[in-house]
């Protein structure tokens, strides 16, 4: 339970953080509260913001964590049109020469085993990644937030998730905006970008070791959620327990039938495992279904 917590919490700051940094102007509570509560009431488009930035994100862990593909300029743009509008303002070509630049990038002259360059480390290019997105402008609108996606693609895609308990833009909080903003700042006017992967892979080292002191306390914050936000009843169990086989799907229907329940209440307890972490959705309207992750 408590690497669930971390988990989660990991999850909250990287939307929290990096929509503030954007100026997305929600407090921490209404964030909360959007990503905890079950609503089909209509919201406006700074709440609307958070579902979306919370789906890119489980994009990225279904789709690429661990992922032996290259990272290719339709994979962005379908990671933009989640959040956005996925439309680019130079040529699909110039972000694919980014990125294939990018994943072709030796860290030295030094070989491997096999005879080829080292490979970039994935910071490195998680950082560069970053701040080249918003440098080129690539995108028509929410470039900050499709540049620290984009980050977290490529630390996931490398393997460097630290069991989804990451959260490095926790580190650009309120304390150290300025330093945060100045860094990137100089980083988009210069040429050099030197001083911006030593920040960055800074905050990622900062960010590690408040992991490992939160996993040896055995203790994360919650954010203050209560207690019943975290148990699960039998039945949200029992449809864990069917899930276990790997490529089994449910949907609310069968959900119903099964445990012959209402669609409401099955709705509710697929929410609720969603909201968790344990599930992600697939589809929309009548042709949803969930995996478990």
């Amino acid at each position: 339970m408590e690497e669930l917590k971390l988990r989660w919490e990991a999850t909250f700051n990287r939307i929290y953080y990096s929509l503030k940094l954007a100026g997305n102007s929600l407090d921490r509570r209404e964030m909360l509260r959007i990503l905890t509560e079950n609503t089909h009431k209509k919201i406006d488009s700074s709440l609307e913001a958070v579902i979306k930035y919370k789906a890119a994100q489980d994009y990225i862990f279904q789709n690429w964590l661990g992922s032996q593909h290259s990272v290719d300029a339709q994979a962005l743009i379908d990671l933009h049109k989640i959040i956005g509008d996925g439309k680019v303002r130079i040529p699909k070509a110039g972000l694919q020469y980014l990125l294939d630049y990018l994943q072709a990038r030796p860290l030295t002259s030094e070989r491997s085993d096999g005879g080829r360059a080292k490979s970039e480390n994935p910071i490195i290019r998680a950082a560069i990644i970053n701040i080249e997105i918003e440098k080129m402008q690539l995108f028509s609108e929410h470039v900050l937030e499709i540049a620290n996606l984009s980050s977290l693609l490529f630390l996931y895609k490398y393997g460097y998730d630290m069991r989804g308990f990451l959260a490095y833009e926790a580190e650009w909080d309120e304390e150290n905006e300025d330093e945060y903003r100045e860094n990137r700042r100089r980083a988009v006017e210069t040429t050099s970008l030197t001083l911006w992967l030593e920040y960055f892979a800074s905050s990622m080292l900062k960010q590690i070791e408040r992991i490992r002191q939160s996993i040896e306390k055995s203790k994360s914050s919650v954010l203050g959620l209560r207690e019943s936000f975290w148990k699960l009843n039998e039945r949200q169990k029992s449809i864990l327990s069917l899930l276990d086989q790997p490529q089994i799907t449910i949907t609310n229907r069968q959900v119903q039938k099964r445990y012959k329940i209402s669609q409401i209440t099955a709705s509710r307890d697929l929410a609720k495992l969603e909201s968790l972490g344990f599930l992600f959705s697939h589809g929309k309207g009548r042709s949803v279904y969930y995996t478990k992750i």
